[in-house]
């Protein structure tokens, strides 16, 4: 019996850290996905339907908007939409070392607690898409396409209160006509926030 104790143990501590990516890590991926398809602002909405929008949803628009209403409209334009998006089921490997980083890691005196970290699979079961969006092989044609995603792995700080994560976004499914990214992240009352440039 014991035996089989050890060996469930064993087991499940493998499958658990089988990627590689650590808890963390994919903490921070959520933040990153969830920032990275956001529309903000590339999405035309007319004021008919902003005005239809709110009144569906008794907001009153001519007073300052709470971040509960902001979110029901972000949900309602999403749903209007049809966003659609992919996202590569690796991430990219990262190097501290590379000139991609160097001058943002001087930047916010981030010190890695690693300095290079190998591509590996992900788990996608483990990153929680936006609600209303539609995680696709390739476009539908029946909503709008916000883009391919392509991630590399978190760059940590030691103290593991600040990170950067390096990213590209590309217009189409092939993986061209991509726009490469930096979020830069903060870790406040343990849970992982994006900071501006």
């Amino acid at each position: 019996m014991k035996n089989l104790y050890i060996i469930t143990s064993l087991f499940l501590l493998l499958t658990s850290c089988s990627d590689g990516v650590s808890k963390d890590e994919y903490a921070i991926l959520n933040k990153a996905v969830d920032e990275i398809l956001k529309p903000h602002g590339m999405t035309y909405l007319s004021q008919e339907e902003m005005n239809e929008i709110a009144a569906n949803n008794g907001i009153d628009l001519n007073r300052t908007m709470s971040q509960k209403d902001a979110k029901i409209i972000e949900d309602a334009i999403a749903m209007r939409r049809k966003f659609e998006f992919a996202i590569s089921d690796s991430i990219q490997a990262s190097s501290a070392k590379s000139n991609v980083y160097r001058s943002l890691l001087e930047l916010d005196s981030i010190v890695p607690s690693k300095e290079n970290l190998k591509a590996v699979n992900l788990d996608l079961t483990q990153i929680k898409f936006p609600e209303n969006y539609e995680k696709v092989e390739k476009p539908s044609g029946n909503g709008e396409f916000l883009g391919k995603i392509t991630l590399s792995r978190p760059i940590i700080d030691k103290s593991g209160e600040k990170a950067i994560i390096y990213y590209q976004k590309c217009k189409n499914i092939t993986g061209n006509d991509c726009m490469p990214r930096f979020i830069r992240l903060i870790k406040t009352h343990n849970e992982w926030g994006v900071r501006g440039f």
